[in-house]
Protein backbone atom coordinates (compact mmCIF):
# COMPACT_ATOMS: atom_id res chain seq x y z
CA UNK A 1 0.00 0.00 0.00
CA UNK A 2 1.57 3.02 -1.29
CA UNK A 3 0.62 6.99 -1.70
CA UNK A 4 1.71 8.78 -4.60
CA UNK A 5 2.72 12.69 -4.64
CA UNK A 6 0.37 14.72 -7.04
CA UNK A 7 2.22 17.39 -8.17
CA UNK A 8 3.41 16.61 -11.69
CA UNK A 9 6.90 15.83 -11.83
CA UNK A 10 9.09 14.40 -14.34
CA UNK A 11 8.62 10.10 -14.39
CA UNK A 12 11.86 8.57 -14.47
CA UNK A 13 12.51 5.15 -16.35
CA UNK A 14 12.27 1.96 -14.18
CA UNK A 15 15.95 1.28 -13.29
CA UNK A 16 17.19 -2.36 -14.82
CA UNK A 17 16.95 -5.03 -11.90
CA UNK A 18 20.55 -6.69 -11.77
CA UNK A 19 22.59 -8.70 -9.16
CA UNK A 20 25.61 -7.71 -7.72
CA UNK A 21 28.61 -9.43 -5.47
CA UNK A 22 29.59 -6.94 -3.22
CA UNK A 23 32.56 -6.92 -0.01
CA UNK A 24 31.70 -5.25 3.19
CA UNK A 25 34.57 -3.15 3.90
CA UNK A 26 33.44 -0.98 6.83
CA UNK A 27 30.76 -1.80 10.04
CA UNK A 28 29.67 0.88 12.24
CA UNK A 29 27.66 0.75 15.15
CA UNK A 30 24.98 3.40 14.62
CA UNK A 31 22.63 2.48 18.03
CA UNK A 32 21.61 -0.02 19.99
CA UNK A 33 21.49 -3.24 17.84
CA UNK A 34 21.72 -0.99 14.59
CA UNK A 35 24.51 -1.70 12.34
CA UNK A 36 25.40 0.35 8.97
CA UNK A 37 27.09 -2.30 6.87
CA UNK A 38 29.72 -0.31 4.12
CA UNK A 39 29.78 -1.96 0.98
CA UNK A 40 32.55 -1.40 -1.89
CA UNK A 41 31.57 -0.63 -5.82
CA UNK A 42 33.99 -1.96 -8.50
CA UNK A 43 31.35 -0.76 -10.66
CA UNK A 44 28.48 1.52 -10.46
CA UNK A 45 25.22 0.49 -9.44
CA UNK A 46 22.06 2.46 -10.35
CA UNK A 47 19.52 3.37 -8.06
CA UNK A 48 16.95 6.45 -6.58
CA UNK A 49 17.49 7.81 -3.20
CA UNK A 50 14.66 5.96 -1.08
CA UNK A 51 14.72 2.47 -3.53
CA UNK A 52 15.46 -0.86 -1.74
CA UNK A 53 17.16 -3.95 -2.66
CA UNK A 54 17.40 -7.58 -1.70
CA UNK A 55 20.09 -9.05 0.24
CA UNK A 56 21.49 -11.89 0.72
CA UNK A 57 24.38 -14.68 1.18
CA UNK A 58 25.67 -16.36 -1.48
CA UNK A 59 25.66 -19.67 0.14
CA UNK A 60 21.58 -19.21 1.50
CA UNK A 61 19.96 -17.22 -1.62
CA UNK A 62 16.35 -17.96 -0.13
CA UNK A 63 16.97 -16.50 3.15
CA UNK A 64 16.69 -12.96 2.38
CA UNK A 65 15.62 -9.68 3.23
CA UNK A 66 14.41 -5.77 1.78
CA UNK A 67 16.86 -3.25 3.13
CA UNK A 68 16.79 0.39 1.90
CA UNK A 69 20.09 2.10 0.91
CA UNK A 70 21.21 4.54 3.82
CA UNK A 71 23.62 6.05 0.93
CA UNK A 72 23.78 8.45 -1.61
CA UNK A 73 22.79 7.48 -5.33
CA UNK A 74 26.06 10.13 -5.68
CA UNK A 75 28.27 8.17 -3.71
CA UNK A 76 30.12 5.86 -6.21
CA UNK A 77 32.73 4.59 -4.16
CA UNK A 78 30.61 2.33 -1.33
CA UNK A 79 26.79 1.84 -0.81
CA UNK A 80 25.43 1.26 2.62
CA UNK A 81 22.48 -0.46 4.74
CA UNK A 82 21.29 0.16 8.25
CA UNK A 83 20.15 -2.68 9.65
CA UNK A 84 17.94 -3.14 13.22
CA UNK A 85 18.85 -6.58 14.76
CA UNK A 86 15.81 -8.34 14.84
CA UNK A 87 15.19 -11.85 13.06
CA UNK A 88 17.26 -14.42 11.25
CA UNK A 89 18.58 -12.90 8.63
CA UNK A 90 20.03 -10.07 10.64
CA UNK A 91 20.90 -12.45 13.09
CA UNK A 92 23.29 -13.95 10.46
CA UNK A 93 24.08 -10.52 8.76
CA UNK A 94 25.42 -9.41 12.24
CA UNK A 95 27.98 -11.95 12.41
CA UNK A 96 29.70 -10.85 9.54
CA UNK A 97 33.07 -9.70 8.97
CA UNK A 98 34.84 -6.93 6.94
CA UNK A 99 36.40 -8.55 3.85
CA UNK A 100 32.68 -11.22 3.79
CA UNK A 101 30.77 -10.74 0.66
CA UNK A 102 26.72 -10.17 0.53
CA UNK A 103 24.98 -10.55 -2.33
CA UNK A 104 22.56 -7.53 -3.83
CA UNK A 105 19.38 -7.60 -6.63
CA UNK A 106 17.65 -4.45 -7.55
CA UNK A 107 17.00 -1.49 -7.36
CA UNK A 108 13.29 -2.24 -6.49
CA UNK A 109 10.66 0.16 -4.60
CA UNK A 110 8.39 3.53 -6.00
CA UNK A 111 9.28 5.46 -2.95
CA UNK A 112 12.05 7.36 -3.60
CA UNK A 113 13.18 11.18 -4.87
CA UNK A 114 14.81 12.99 -7.59
CA UNK A 115 15.66 16.37 -8.35
CA UNK A 116 12.67 16.76 -10.49
CA UNK A 117 10.47 17.09 -7.29
CA UNK A 118 10.74 20.96 -6.41
CA UNK A 119 8.58 21.05 -3.26
CA UNK A 120 10.23 21.12 0.66
CA UNK A 121 10.21 17.65 2.02
CA UNK A 122 8.70 16.45 5.53
CA UNK A 123 10.47 13.47 6.39
CA UNK A 124 8.49 11.30 9.26
CA UNK A 125 10.26 8.59 10.60
CA UNK A 126 9.86 5.43 13.43
CA UNK A 127 12.59 3.65 14.42
CA UNK A 128 15.43 2.32 12.58
CA UNK A 129 12.67 3.80 9.61
CA UNK A 130 14.68 6.45 9.59
CA UNK A 131 17.56 4.69 7.14
CA UNK A 132 15.06 4.31 4.84
CA UNK A 133 14.88 8.20 4.68
CA UNK A 134 18.96 9.09 4.87
CA UNK A 135 19.39 8.50 1.19
CA UNK A 136 17.31 10.90 0.15
CA UNK A 137 18.48 13.24 2.85
CA UNK A 138 22.23 12.99 1.39
CA UNK A 139 21.09 12.68 -2.24
CA UNK A 140 19.72 16.05 -1.71
CA UNK A 141 22.53 17.53 0.25
CA UNK A 142 25.29 15.85 -2.43
CA UNK A 143 23.60 17.54 -5.20
CA UNK A 144 22.68 20.82 -2.98
CA UNK A 145 19.18 20.82 -3.85
CA UNK A 146 16.81 24.09 -2.75
CA UNK A 147 14.53 21.67 -1.07
CA UNK A 148 13.80 22.97 2.60
CA UNK A 149 13.87 19.46 4.52
CA UNK A 150 12.28 18.27 7.96
CA UNK A 151 13.07 15.31 9.41
CA UNK A 152 10.59 14.77 12.34
CA UNK A 153 11.29 10.98 13.93
CA UNK A 154 10.32 9.00 17.27
CA UNK A 155 12.73 6.53 18.97
CA UNK A 156 12.03 4.72 22.22
CA UNK A 157 15.27 5.71 23.91
CA UNK A 158 18.05 8.03 23.24
CA UNK A 159 20.49 4.59 22.95
CA UNK A 160 18.27 3.92 19.51
CA UNK A 161 19.04 7.14 17.99
CA UNK A 162 20.21 6.78 14.23
CA UNK A 163 22.04 8.82 12.67
CA UNK A 164 22.15 11.63 15.87
CA UNK A 165 25.73 13.35 15.60
CA UNK A 166 24.94 13.62 11.60
CA UNK A 167 21.65 14.46 11.94
CA UNK A 168 21.99 17.47 14.91
CA UNK A 169 25.50 18.98 13.16
CA UNK A 170 23.16 19.61 10.08
CA UNK A 171 20.31 21.15 12.37
CA UNK A 172 22.93 23.98 13.56
CA UNK A 173 24.60 24.27 10.32
CA UNK A 174 22.13 23.95 7.40
CA UNK A 175 19.60 26.65 7.37
CA UNK A 176 17.94 24.34 4.69
CA UNK A 177 17.36 21.51 7.57
CA UNK A 178 15.54 21.05 10.54
CA UNK A 179 15.24 18.17 13.00
CA UNK A 180 13.16 16.82 15.41
CA UNK A 181 13.44 14.14 17.50
CA UNK A 182 11.05 12.69 20.20
CA UNK A 183 11.91 9.68 22.71
CA UNK A 184 9.14 7.52 23.82
CA UNK A 185 10.20 5.62 26.74
CA UNK A 186 13.05 7.38 28.22
CA UNK A 187 14.40 6.54 31.78
CA UNK A 188 16.08 8.57 34.58
CA UNK A 189 19.92 7.28 33.73
CA UNK A 190 19.63 9.06 29.81
CA UNK A 191 19.29 12.26 31.33
CA UNK A 192 16.85 13.23 28.01
CA UNK A 193 16.10 17.07 28.12
CA UNK A 194 14.13 16.66 24.85
CA UNK A 195 10.55 15.87 23.28
CA UNK A 196 9.09 13.04 25.52
CA UNK A 197 6.08 11.90 23.43
CA UNK A 198 4.86 10.40 20.37
CA UNK A 199 4.21 11.93 17.24
CA UNK A 200 0.88 13.23 17.57
CA UNK A 201 -1.12 15.89 15.88
CA UNK A 202 -0.10 19.10 18.18
CA UNK A 203 3.37 18.19 17.45
CA UNK A 204 3.31 17.55 13.65
CA UNK A 205 0.77 20.71 13.70
CA UNK A 206 3.81 22.66 15.47
CA UNK A 207 6.76 21.46 13.11
CA UNK A 208 4.99 21.60 9.95
CA UNK A 209 4.08 24.97 7.65
CA UNK A 210 2.78 25.10 4.47
CA UNK A 211 1.01 21.55 5.01
CA UNK A 212 -0.69 21.63 1.49
CA UNK A 213 2.42 22.28 -0.98
CA UNK A 214 5.11 19.30 1.20
CA UNK A 215 5.86 16.27 -0.40
CA UNK A 216 5.92 13.89 2.96
CA UNK A 217 8.08 10.48 3.04
CA UNK A 218 6.78 8.46 5.92
CA UNK A 219 8.41 5.10 7.17
CA UNK A 220 8.53 2.52 9.90
CA UNK A 221 5.95 -0.22 11.30
CA UNK A 222 2.74 -0.12 9.51
CA UNK A 223 0.85 0.62 12.46
CA UNK A 224 2.80 4.01 12.78
CA UNK A 225 2.59 4.67 9.05
CA UNK A 226 -1.17 4.19 9.03
CA UNK A 227 -1.35 6.63 12.08
CA UNK A 228 1.10 9.26 10.67
CA UNK A 229 -1.12 9.16 7.57
CA UNK A 230 -4.42 10.13 9.38
CA UNK A 231 -2.97 12.63 11.59
CA UNK A 232 -1.54 14.59 8.25
CA UNK A 233 -4.62 13.95 7.01
CA UNK A 234 -6.48 15.58 9.56
CA UNK A 235 -4.03 18.63 9.25
CA UNK A 236 -4.77 19.33 5.63
CA UNK A 237 -2.68 16.99 3.87
CA UNK A 238 -3.59 15.37 0.89
CA UNK A 239 -3.10 11.31 0.24
CA UNK A 240 -0.99 12.09 -3.06
CA UNK A 241 1.36 14.18 -1.60
CA UNK A 242 2.20 11.08 0.88
CA UNK A 243 4.79 8.03 -0.13
CA UNK A 244 4.81 5.54 2.13
CA UNK A 245 7.68 2.57 3.09
CA UNK A 246 6.70 -0.04 6.05
CA UNK A 247 6.70 -3.43 7.47
CA UNK A 248 4.35 -5.49 9.18
CA UNK A 249 1.14 -6.38 8.79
Amino acid sequence: MRYYFKFKIKMEKVMPIKEHKLKIIEIIDEATEVKTFRLKLEDEIKFYAGQFFMVYMEDNPKLRRAYSISSSPENKEFIDITVHLVGKFTNKLFECKIGDYLMFKGPYGKFYFTEDIKNNIIMIGGGCGTSSLMSIIRFCKDRNLPNKIKVICSFRSPDYIVYREEFEKWDKEDNKFDYVQTITRPKPEHNWNGLTERINVDLLKKNIDDIENNIYYLCGPMEFVKNTISMLEEIGAKKEQIKTDFWGS
